[in-house]
Order: structure tokens, then sequence, then C-alpha cells
């Protein structure tokens, strides 16, 4: 009798132990993005719901609602209000204030959490950009700078293009070897938005040695087909699209991982190892950076 009572036992468990973990699974399966860093739990936004904005419309509202609802996050209401603050950022409420966010689990048990989640927000003014000035830049006109923006007079001031604008910014100095410009945006707020840009530069690099570790055909064959040559300036987006170039050369599963980059700041070039195999590897040096804060002094 107690014999069958312990298998009932373990058949019920076994049972539930079942279906917790379909549950989780279909959780998961349900997220339609995934930006948690702790992959066994975080939540999964449910329902989503704004309230204290006086200027939106519901369709807006709808429309932020939904670029969260059905995704997973970090369980972090704090990370959760700052996602809330850029999708108000991106449609020009850059003085939006949210005052508070609140998560609230259907089942506690689930992995992710189903939540609804509820935000108290104060969108504040639209705005709009009035002008784009660009400060310290030599290498590049303001009308070469400006031309990178995706934002234009009058359009509504969105965070994102904004962060667009700056990258675009930076890849077009990493062409030149400025691998080390540094763009440093300022932005105030009055009818409009007015947006400064100062440009660090820093140095401009060129192309150093070329190492490359293979069987020496095949060596010779990717030495011959870098055509970044020694002394001209150094382009950041050339490895990529040397690898694209020459995949067919390439052992399949090549990635930029295996392309080491040293940037020497004092002689101004950047030397490059490009790994296919080494049978040295435990006895080769490391390439190492050197800045150009250890330049030695050789004038005493």
């Amino acid at each position: 009798m107690k014999r069958s009572l312990v298998r009932l036992l373990v058949r019920l468990l076994v049972r539930l132990l079942v279906i917790v973990v379909g549950l989780a699974i279909g959780a998961w399966a349900q997220c339609a993005k995934d930006n948690r860093a702790e992959k066994k739990g975080g939540i999964l936004v449910a329902d989503f719901t704004i309230t204290g904005t006086q200027t939106l419309s519901a369709t807006e509202i709808a429309e932020i609602t939904g670029e969260l609802t059905g995704s997973c996050f970090n369980d972090d209401s704090d990370e959760m209000g700052e996602r809330v603050r850029a999708l108000f950022q991106n449609r020009g409420y850059f003085k939006v204030d949210v005052k508070h966010v609140s998560l609230k689990a259907d089942d506690p048990l689930g992995n992710p959490k189903q939540v609804t989640m509820e935000a108290d927000v104060d969108e504040g003014p639209l705005f709009r950009l009035n002008q784009i000035t660009f400060l310290e830049n030599h290498a590049f006109t303001v009308e070469q700078l400006r031309a990178t923006f995706p934002l234009k007079k009058g359009d509504v001031f969105s965070r994102g293009k904004v962060a667009a604008g700056i990258e675009s910014v930076r890849n077009l100095y990493a062409k030149q070897g400025y691998l080390d410009m540094i763009p440093i945006p300022d932005t105030s707020f009055g009818a409009g938005a007015d947006l400064n840009i100062t440009v660090s530069e820093g140095t401009q690099y060129h192309m150093g040695k070329l190492e490359i570790l293979a069987d020496k055909s095949l060596a010779d064959r990717l030495q011959l087909a870098w055509k970044l040559n020694a002394g001209a300036v150094y382009d950041m987006t050339y490895v990529d699209r040397y690898i694209e170039e020459n995949h067919d050369l390439l052992p399949s599963g090549f990635s930029k991982e295996r392309v080491k980059l040293a940037e020497n700041c004092p002689d101004a070039v950047v030397d490059v190892r490009l790994t296919v195999e080494d049978k040295d590897a435990a006895s080769r040096t490391p390439m190492k950076d050197v800045p150009c804060e250890k330049k030695q002094d050789h004038s005493k």
C-alpha cells in the first residue's frame, strides 16, 4: 500500500514538473525580442499602460506601448523607466519625465515572469531641430559632417537619429584614419533644439606592418590580396571589406575576431595580424596598443 502511494506521488510530481517546464518554455517562446542579460529570469511585458500624458493621441501611445509589449527584459523597473524615456525622446519629447514605473507579475513563478507594466509619464514639450553646429573640426568641412546626419532643420528632434548621426560622423573619421576621434555633443533647448558637436580629432593613423599567420602558400595569396599598402591612410572599415572580398581564400567561419590590430599612437601607425593558423601561438608576443602618453622624450 505504501509503495503504491509513493508511486502515485512520484507520478504526480513528474506531471507537475512537466507542466511547469512547459509553461516556462511557452513563456520564453513568446519573447518577440529578448533583451535579458540572464536568459533564465527576467520579465515578459504582457501588457503596457501609459498614464499622465497631455498631448499624445491614442494612436501615438499605442505605438509606444507596442514597442515594449511582447518582449523580454531584465526585471528592473529603473531600466524599464529608461527604455520608456528613450521611446519618448525618439519622438522629440526630450524633457520627458517618467515619474513612476510599476511591474505587476501575473505569474511570479514564470520564466520569464509575465508582467503588466504601468508608467506615469509627463511628456513635456515637443522639440524640433533648429541647427547643428560643429566645432574644432579640421579634417572635414562643416558641410561634409552635416551631410552625415539624418536630421534636417525642422525635423522632430529624435534621440535615435541624433545617435545615428554621431555614429556616422565617427565612421567618416574612422575611414580616414582618425581612430581616436571623439565627438562631444551638447544640446540646448529653447523654442527648438540646438545641437553643438565638438570634434576631438586626435591622431591620423596610417597602415603599418601586415603579418599573416598561415601556410606560406596561403599567406602569400592573402598578402597579395591585401590592398591597404604600408603608409596609406588606415581605413577602419577595410578589414571587414577584405574578409568579405576574400572569403574564398579564408577558411570557413573565419571572422574579424581572428584579426588583431595594434595602434601605435606615437608613430601614428596601425599594425595588423591576421591569423589563419599559428603553430607558434604559445611563444608569440601579443600585440599591444602604444598610447601617446607613453611616448619617450629623446630631446633631453
